[in-house]
């Protein structure tokens, strides 16, 4: 089954959904979310990465706008594909990795780190996202961490966020003054 896979697709469609990932980048980096939900299908199926399911070209372009107004202002985008894989002729699976700079940073926030799976199909306009699933990237000693603070009281977890922020703060102060 593979070999006629492999006789049925070619390096055109490869390229074709690997440019998928860049048309989405360039838009993520524009902060337009009509462009970063212009690859996906009328009916597409987008789950973040905190599991909001949004379903179809229109809401994901609502959606992403929105963040690119708020929440990721400024941010931008790096990822590369790890694999493409032809199920059949018209349909494949990508897998990307993405890092985010955050606005005003140079350097990738590893905490941000995904790895989305893509399912692309090959219809009359052309190869499509028809579902996305986007996770982080998570280490064990992160999840052991995120385990711990877990099972902390509720107030025990304030202080510990407290803790972080006031760190934080003091760590931008320090870096502020050497500046």
């Amino acid at each position: 089954m593979t070999s006629q896979i492999a006789q049925t697709t070619t390096s055109a469609d490869e390229s074709a959904i690997r440019t998928v990932l860049r048309q989405m980048i360039d838009a993520w980096n524009r902060g337009s979310g009509k462009g970063f939900a212009a690859p996906f299908s009328e009916t597409a199926d987008f789950l973040t990465f905190e599991g909001t399911h949004l379903k179809g070209r229109k809401e994901i372009a609502a959606f992403h706008q929105q963040a690119f107004d708020t929440v990721v202002k400024g941010t931008r985008l790096e990822g590369e594909v790890n694999f493409v894989r032809f199920v059949n002729s018209q349909l494949a699976l990508m897998h990307v990795v993405i890092r985010v700079i955050l606005a005003g940073q140079t350097e990738t926030s590893p905490s941000r780190d995904s790895l989305p799976l893509y399912v692309v199909t090959k219809g009359d306009e052309g190869w499509q996202i028809e579902g996305l699933l986007n996770t982080r990237k998570l280490t064990l000693e992160r999840q052991f961490f995120l385990d711990d603070f877990d099972s902390l009281s509720v107030e025990a977890q304030r202080q510990v966020t407290d803790l972080v922020a006031g760190l934080k703060q003091r760590h931008q102060a320090e870096q502020s003054k050497t500046m």
